[in-house]
């Protein structure tokens, strides 16, 4: 593990993980967010940043750390945009995805696009626009904050801080990439996606562990059953098996069926954390149905497994 992870993971250790997580479950506000969760966030971007994670060698086993602790932020999207910005032109600023193989318009140094999706735009200095025009692909960094700019907010399964953006003549700040440099950018966000849901998995997989451990039935602790003890045992199988495969160094070469066999895990080992949980797992106090929705939402952000295995299953 590199300095700069171990610092983060440490960056992350005692009372700021548990808040951090519980930053999924804060309730609908007039507005569209509470003050307090993006006080937070602000925060832990300030000491991300602070501790170079921008700057990370090993972004695949950072962005697991992240999903581990169920960070929700611009950072993953950051480090895409910085494969297609020079990081000199965006310095420490958070920047937001809003790429699709979907028509725009451009004229005279302006875009017009409605993008959806869009992870905290109400939150980041840029956004990284991505259209489809007669000269095919093309990237385009806008600043936030222009009157043109527009963004309602999604009430989703997450609780989480996903935007309907539209562009209505903003001007371009620089252009960014060209296509081929977009799908090399693209696997290696897909590639760090499904090492965030590989990390999720772990940490809802270690939830339902603690929880068949203290848990008591027939006056022995669940865990002691051979069926729970059994299903558990699998699933930290798939997660080896899936991490090893989100590691390797060669992953960015077949994204897609990285991300579709992270995507799986994630929803299938956060369905058996509330299995395990029963009951108890639906409270708003445990962090069973944290992991659960927040699974639903990562597994599909950036493709949904159907797709993404069609993907890998044309490229073959």
């Amino acid at each position: 593990m590199t300095t700069e992870i171990t610092a983060i993971a440490r960056f992350f250790d005692g009372d700021l993980a548990p808040l951090v997580r519980r930053m999924a479950d804060r309730p609908r506000v007039e507005g569209g967010d509470d003050g307090e969760g993006r006080e937070v966030r602000a925060m832990v971007w300030e000491g991300l940043t602070g501790l170079d994670a921008l700057g990370s060698s090993d972004t695949v086993r950072l962005a697991e750390l992240l999903g581990s602790v169920l960070y929700q932020g611009p950072l993953l999207d950051t480090l895409t945009a910085r494969e297609l910005v020079p990081g000199d032109d965006l310095g420490r600023a958070p920047v937001a995805l809003a790429v699709a193989e979907e028509p725009w318009t451009e004229r005279d140094g302006a875009i017009s696009a409605r993008r959806a999706f869009v992870g905290f735009a109400a939150e980041v200095d840029h956004f990284l626009v991505g259209g489809v025009d007669d000269a095919g692909l093309r990237l385009a960094l806008v600043r936030a904050g222009h009157p043109s700019i527009t963004m309602r907010r999604y009430e989703e399964t997450s609780r989480g801080e996903a935007y309907e953006v539209e562009f209505a003549g903003t001007p371009v700040a620089a252009w960014a990439g060209s296509a081929t440099e977009w799908a090399a950018a693209s696997a290696g966000a897909r590639v760090r996606q499904a090492a965030y849901l590989v990390g999720l998995a772990q940490a809802a997989l270690d939830h339902a562990v603690e929880h068949a451990r203290t848990r008591r039935q027939f006056g022995r602790p669940v865990g002691g059953f051979q069926g729970p003890a059994f299903r558990l045992a699998e699933l930290s199988m798939h997660i080896d098996a899936t991490r090893l495969l989100v590691h390797d160094p060669g992953a960015a070469g077949h994204a897609a069926a990285c991300l579709a066999a992270a995507s799986d895990l994630a929803r299938t080992v956060t369905t058996r954390t509330m299995q395990v949980n029963g009951a108890a797992g639906m409270r708003s106090d445990n962090d069973a149905q944290l992991y659960y929705r927040w699974a639903a939402f990562e597994s599909v952000r950036l493709g949904t497994p159907d797709r993404l295995r069609r993907e890998a299953w044309e490229a073959r």
